[in-house]
């Protein structure tokens, strides 16, 4: 399925990337790939949650999303943050021009968009993407599929002859609620639509109570993700 940015799901990632330390955790993968830290841009970068951790460790990055409702709470956040080498611009990638020493693209893209975003890149373009072709989220037979998944890109990167390297790990990425009128909106968004009886059923099996006053509930997932290096 493709995000639908609202103030509802920036929230919900939000949540999830600051009570995991999921993004934190990725940028720490990420770093460990960019031997020189001048310029990054991040293409479909959504609500940017990976590179406000990154911003720190490089001269400037820019935040590339065509949904103008992400590009807002980039700046937004940005600007809470006090993040001044960070730029969020309104724009598809696929007609993006320039040049940074470090590109990538998390969860996004297609097979037709590699060689731009590869000459987009001087020394390295980065690719996040979903460990298999299903979501994690809700009954087995209701699982969203992943259009951008490790099999899949390493089938493109293969047939447009771009050597990578490539490491799948796994890492905690699961959704934290407030209420349990949040965790049936978010079941109902991203694993719907669900039936009353099969939603409270899997809620039932699956949420977890943490005895946080912030977040009472927890929907526990261990995300796959593979992560592919193309050097220059």
């Amino acid at each position: 399925m493709r995000i639908v940015w609202s103030e509802q799901s920036v929230r919900w990632f939000q949540n999830a990337s600051r009570y995991t330390g999921f993004h934190r955790r990725l940028a720490r993968l990420l770093l460990e790939r960019v031997p020189r830290r001048d310029t990054l841009c991040d293409i479909g970068c959504g609500a940017g949650l990976v590179d406000f951790e990154l911003a720190p460790k490089f001269d400037h990055v820019t935040c590339v999303d065509r949904v103008p409702q992400a590009v807002e709470a980039v700046k937004a956040q940005a600007e809470a943050l006090n993040l001044d080498n960070l730029t969020a611009i309104c724009q598809d990638g696929q007609v993006l021009t320039g040049q940074w020493g470090t590109v990538t693209a998390l969860f996004h893209g297609g097979r037709e968009e590699l060689s731009r975003y590869y000459g987009l890149a001087r020394d390295q373009l980065i690719l996040v993407t979903h460990g298999s072709d299903k979501g994690t989220f809700g009954p087995a037979r209701r699982r969203t599929a992943k259009h951008i998944h490790t099999a899949l890109m390493r089938d493109w990167l293969e047939q447009l002859g771009m050597a990578c390297d490539l490491e799948e790990t796994v890492l905690e990425y699961g959704q934290p609620f407030p209420n349990l009128e949040d965790a049936r909106a978010f079941l109902q968004a991203y694993a719907g639509p669900l039936e009353p009886e099969e939603l409270e059923e899997y809620l039932r099996r699956n949420l977890l109570e943490t005895g946080d006053v912030e977040f009472p509930y927890y929907l526990p997932n261990q995300k796959k993700i593979g992560i592919f290096t193309v050097r220059k």
